[in-house]
């Protein structure tokens, strides 16, 4: 190629988005990580809110375009607003609707599963690690996802 090179994957056009690197927005940031599985890992780090619910719902929406799977982690956000709240009940919806997998899991994330919890909507999700003090998730992962935070 002159002058530039395509260094795009197919991992990257699989999952909308550049695979492994984030994506930022304010106070988020999006890492997208493919699975062999076709079951793509979003890691959401930071404030999800009326500033930000758009870029994450940007982000997810790309995702889909080309995912047999979302996995949105939220181990990584500090604070989830209700505009946050409304992106991911809108991503589940559009997941439904394209026939792909949307589970949430929320790690460490005390801010995230409050939110999910305090609003009544954590049951709309399938979320697949443990509540805290629990010995076992709600649901079967689609996969086992490796803890890769820094």
């Amino acid at each position: 190629m002159s002058g530039s090179e395509d260094r795009t994957t197919d991992d990257d056009r699989a999952v909308g988005v550049t695979a492994g690197v984030p994506m930022t927005f304010g106070a988020l940031s999006v890492t997208a990580r493919p699975h062999p599985a076709g079951t793509v890992v979003l890691h959401a780090r930071g404030e999800i809110d009326t500033a930000t619910a758009p870029f994450l719902a940007e982000q997810i929406a790309s995702t889909l375009a080309g995912a047999s799977g979302l996995l949105l982690d939220l181990g990584g956000v500090s604070f989830l607003a209700s505009a946050g709240l409304a992106a991911l009940i809108s991503a589940r919806d559009e997941a439904a609707a394209a026939g792909v997998g949307f589970q949430l899991a929320c790690g460490d994330s005390r801010s995230a599963r409050r939110a999910l919890q305090v609003t009544g909507t954590l049951e709309l999700f399938d979320v697949v690690d443990p509540t805290p003090g629990e010995t076992t998730s709600s649901s079967t992962p689609i996969f086992s996802v490796p803890d890769l935070r820094d």
